[in-house]
């Protein structure tokens, strides 16, 4: 069985902050992600739906002034993914954390697990919306009966 190569784990918000863990390999950051100046559990779906449909794009943990940064772009019939840190989130020098490429199990199954727990609690701040899960959704499904 093929391991995931990367697992986001969200923990529940307070005050307009999500704690949030991202690990792929020897590597794990934890932070606690503002939900200014845009929801990024949000962005996040956004981006692994256009992943999966060909474009691709990134996701500002912001963490004022502080960020991370993660990008999922598709190449063949994998993903890419990067994670970047700056210590200012608005035009500061990057600096790579990890760059990882999978297939569909590894990269956009752990993740697509990772929205749906989070949607499964329903947090105001940090929702996802229903048209982009139900477009990752069928996504996946169609994946799963390939087998």
């Amino acid at each position: 069985m093929v391991e995931p190569v990367i697992k986001i784990e969200f923990e529940e918000p307070e005050n307009g902050w999500l704690p949030v863990k991202i690990k792929s390999g020897e590597i794990e950051e934890y932070f606690l992600a503002s939900n200014i100046p845009e929801n990024p559990v949000y962005r996040l779906e956004s981006v692994l739906d256009s992943a999966i449909t060909g474009v691709g794009g990134e996701v500002c943990w912001h963490l004022e002034p502080v960020g991370y940064f993660l990008k999922i772009y598709p190449a063949n019939n994998n993903f890419h993914v990067t994670l970047e840190y700056s210590n200012n989130a608005i035009g500061g020098k990057r600096e790579q954390l990890f760059h990882i490429t999978g297939g569909t199990k590894e990269i956009v199954l752990p993740i697509w697990r990772a929205l749906r727990k989070i949607q499964s609690h329903n947090y105001s701040e940090f929702g996802v919306s229903q048209k982009g899960m139900e477009s990752i959704t069928k996504y996946v499904n169609a994946y799963k009966l390939k087998g």
